[in-house]
């Protein structure tokens, strides 16, 4: 006896399978979009173009200058004044004071920024370069460092999403950490370079949760003939003490002239703003640590069964 098997091929089956599929090619196709394309993938490291989303689809007033020709050791010269500061864990965060670590440890220059290098000359100039890093010397960790860089105009605009020296958030539930959560991240940049102040025309339209980035002017990053490595890892309780503008560090060796006496005035009043948000940061963590103390007093208080009354007897 023959089996025949027939298929169901009327219309609203064969118009659902094509919208399913439509919809798994149009899934893989963002997917595709989003993550870029790879210029290097080996030892858990990746470095490749992506669009860049602070680059609008409807005008073309705003774009990268790129492709750009940098070399290596230029790469490495602006990258390795680069510090980023932030904390592990979300209690640890509120009470702990940030340390500026180096954004990449020199191994890390050393292997990336020929391949950087490479990914600038072949970005377009809607397009950013972007990096994944492991973190260095840990074979099983999930933790890496992540971000992405573009030039435009005069500047260097560095973003970063992550950093493998600040663990993830333990969620309790061995989920993957919240986009929105930064770890308190900020970037800083070690003296004698400091960071640019981009005027407003001239600031990117970050993405939503791209808060944590900075910027170099890049020509005065390299004029300079040293650069100052960032500050390696902290030990438990050293002081790390605040990045100061390097005019201000130069002005006892040289006399300066009135437009270097502005500029200092500038840097002094970006320092003192930066000062001020972190100490309303820092207020406002200790404040968050008040109220979840708060908190877990009174579900304590709620949970804890009240014994029962006992009323004197006379004569006892």
């Amino acid at each position: 006896m023959t089996v025949r098997h027939y298929v169901n091929c009327d219309p609203v089956s064969m118009l659902l399978a094509g919208s399913v599929l439509f919809a798994v090619i149009s899934v893989s196709a963002c997917s595709l979009f989003s993550h870029g394309r790879l210029v290097y993938d080996r030892e858990r490291i990746q470095i490749g173009v992506q669009a860049d989303p602070s680059v609008s689809r409807f005008s073309q007033s705003v774009l990268n200058n790129h492709p750009i020709n940098l070399t290596p050791k230029e790469i490495e010269s602006l990258l390795r004044v680069i510090q980023v500061s932030g904390y592990s864990g979300t209690l640890g965060g509120l009470i702990a004071k940030p340390q500026p670590v180096s954004l990449f440890t020199p191994q890390e220059l050393s292997i990336i920024s020929g391949h950087l290098a490479t990914a600038f000359r072949e970005a377009k100039p809607t397009e950013r370069v972007f990096f994944s890093l492991p973190k260095p010397e840990a074979i099983y960790s999930e933790d890496r460092t992540v971000g992405a860089l573009f030039f435009r105009g005069r500047y260097l605009h560095v973003v970063v999403t992550d950093h493998s020296s600040f663990i993830r958030t333990d969620t309790g539930g061995g989920e993957y950490r919240d986009i929105r959560d930064t770890k308190g991240m900020k970037l800083w940049v070690a003296g004698p370079a400091h960071a640019a102040m981009v005027p407003d025309p001239e600031e990117p339209r970050w993405a939503h949760f791209e808060r944590v980035h900075i910027s170099l002017d890049v020509k005065r990053v390299l004029a300079r003939k040293e650069n100052v490595p960032a500050a390696p890892m902290n030990q438990a309780g050293a002081e790390t003490p605040v990045p100061l503008p390097a005019t201000v560090q130069e002005s006892g060796q040289q006399s300066a002239s009135p437009e270097d006496l502005q500029l200092q005035i500038r840097e002094l009043s970006v320092a003192n703003e930066e000062l001020k948000v972190r100490l309303d940061e820092q207020n406002k963590r200790t404040q968050q640590l008040q109220d979840q103390i708060e908190q877990l007093r009174r579900e304590l208080s709620s949970s804890d069964p009240k014994g029962p009354s006992f009323k004197a007897v006379p004569g006892q």
